[in-house]
Formats: C-alpha cells, structure tokens, sequence
C-alpha cells in the first residue's frame, strides 16, 4: 500500500482475531479412570483456564455415553441432563472431544438396553453412533494404551471398537497436538 501511496503511509486497520471454536467434552469418570483422574483433571482445568474457546461445555459419563450426561465427575443426578438434550441444543459444528481408556466389560457397550423407547439408542455402541453422525469434527483422547491379552482381552475388544468409530489419540502432548490438528481440519 506505502508503494502505492507514492510513500506516503497509509494505514489499514485488521480486525482483531476472535475465538470462534466451541468444543463440547465428554470425560469418563470413575472405575479404570480414577487412576488417571489427575491427569484429566489438569486437562480440564487447562481447557477451562485457556482463552481459546469460544464456548466449552464438558459433561461425564461412566465407561460409555448412555441416557444421561452429567455436570459433575462424581455423576450426582441431580446435575445431569439427558443424551438426547446435548444432542438436540449442542450444534453440529461444536468439536467433539472424548475422553476415557474405553475400557469396559463389552455388555456396557454391545448390549442392549433393557427397556427401549422408540427413537433410542438400544446400547451404549448405539449413543456412541449417535454422536459419530450428528457431529463432523470429533476425536476420542484415551490416557492408556491398547489393554493385551488374559482378563484384558475383552477391554481389548471395546478399545478396539471404539477405536473403529472414533480417532482415537494417546492423552500426551503429541497426541493432543494430532487430536487438535484433526479437530480444526476444514472439510
């Protein structure tokens, strides 16, 4: 513009940046979690304390996402909201993160519900699915590695099923840079 100009300055102002990204996560409490609550914890708070969202909403869930969400990790009813709420009031172009090892028994995940309504999910798989098609941008943050063999086994097969759905990332800080990097990928 200055060469333009004949060299005489012009100034041109640029709008300032905003924070535009909304990003809704969805934590596992409880059970194999408790050892790598610290961990989640300092995610958490880093997620919170960081000026790089423009919306953060973060929910729990025990082992797999069912009916209800909940606001606390302790999974107080009280502070909870139904699956099919988020759903429905969250937009489809909120970045999804999950976080848990995906390790559970594989009935919490393949089994059916025992009473199903019309409309539902009719198991754990089934909420996961929903998730996967209501929402593009989503990834699955795990702190533990794939389980092997003997009694892992069957936690194996629901890592592995997940693992299917979801991209998953290792909960490190290369893994967080791949996780985001997917997350923020315009397609």
């Amino acid at each position: 513009d200055t060469c333009d100009n004949a060299g005489t300055l012009k100034v041109r102002y640029k709008r300032p940046r905003r924070n535009t990204v909304k990003v809704l996560m969805l934590m596992d409490s409880g059970g194999s979690m408790s050892y790598y609550s610290q961990l989640c914890s300092m995610l958490f708070q880093a997620a919170r304390q960081s000026n790089h969202f423009k919306e953060l909403h973060v929910y729990y869930f025990h082992n797999c996402v069912y009916g209800r969400l909940y606001k606390d990790p302790m999974l107080f009813s009280k502070d909870s909201v139904t699956t099919d709420w988020v759903l429905s009031n969250i937009a489809t172009d909120w970045k999804v993160i999950f976080v848990g090892d995906a390790q559970m028994h594989p009935y919490e995940l393949f089994e059916p519900f025992p009473v199903v309504k019309e409309g539902e999910p009719e198991s754990g798989l089934d909420c996961l699915r929903r998730f996967k098609d209501r929402y593009r941008h989503i990834v699955w943050l795990n702190p533990y590695r794939r389980p092997r063999g003997g009694f892992f086994g069957e936690w194996g097969q629901t890592y592995d099923t997940i693992s299917t759905l979801f991209n998953m990332y290792h909960l490190t800080v290369a893994g967080l840079e791949q996780a985001m990097k997917k997350l923020m990928v315009r397609e």
